[in-house]
């Protein structure tokens, strides 16, 4: 799987700046607007959705992501994220962990409307009816490396717009917020911000 290796010049001083780099505002308005009905519907069958209200607060130490976004990204980054699948067991968990900071800290800095495009993109991948139709998942912690990425090819190629805008949100996420990382510039070939350029912007 590709990474938007890109992506990261300019936004590595601060992780809340990633703001959904290289995702336009139009962009997370067409995710929105195409899974609103199909939100709605899981809302009114509680069956359906199989999650109570306190399964949509965001996780503690968090501000927007939720247990079942956490689910999602943690199974999405390997894939997105070559370099973090190569890592060791532990260092792996770790790195995940950071890159999960991040995308929170980017999802937080939306504005409210852009909050709600997005969250409804998220609330339908945690319904798990909706998630098996869609992606072919069942569960995001069971599913493979082969699974996801069939997932994401099956999204990046649909003839839905929504899909496809659905999929690049969740993909720049998940390479921006690793590719801020200090650690994750050698590999991307990026040595760095100039050390008086970074001393005068942290200043």
């Amino acid at each position: 799987m590709s990474q938007d290796r890109n992506l990261l010049p300019g936004q590595a001083d601060d992780p809340q700046r990633i703001g959904l780099a290289g995702l336009s505002r139009r962009n997370v308005l067409k995710v929105g607007f195409g899974f609103t009905a199909a939100t709605a519907c899981a809302a009114i069958l509680p069956g359906l959705a199989g999650c109570s209200s306190s399964d949509k607060l965001a996780v503690t130490g968090m501000k927007f992501l939720n247990a079942a976004d956490v689910a999602l990204f943690s199974a999405l980054i390997p894939v997105v994220v070559s370099d973090v699948a190569a890592l060791e067991a532990a260092q792996k968990q770790q790195r995940i962990r950071t890159v999960l900071n991040n995308i929170d800290a980017a999802c937080s800095s939306l504005v409210a409307h852009q909050q709600a495009e997005l969250r409804k993109l998220m609330d339908l991948l945690a319904v798990g009816l909706l998630r098996r139709l869609l992606t072919g998942v069942a569960h995001w912690k069971d599913a493979s490396r082969q699974d996801i990425e069939n997932f994401l090819e099956r999204w990046r190629s649909s003839r839905f717009a929504t899909l496809t805008a659905g999929v690049n949100a969740l993909m720049k996420l998940s390479a921006v917020a690793y590719y801020v990382l200090p650690e994750a510039w050698p590999a991307a070939g990026y040595p760095g911000p100039l050390k008086h350029v970074y001393d005068a912007a942290n200043s």
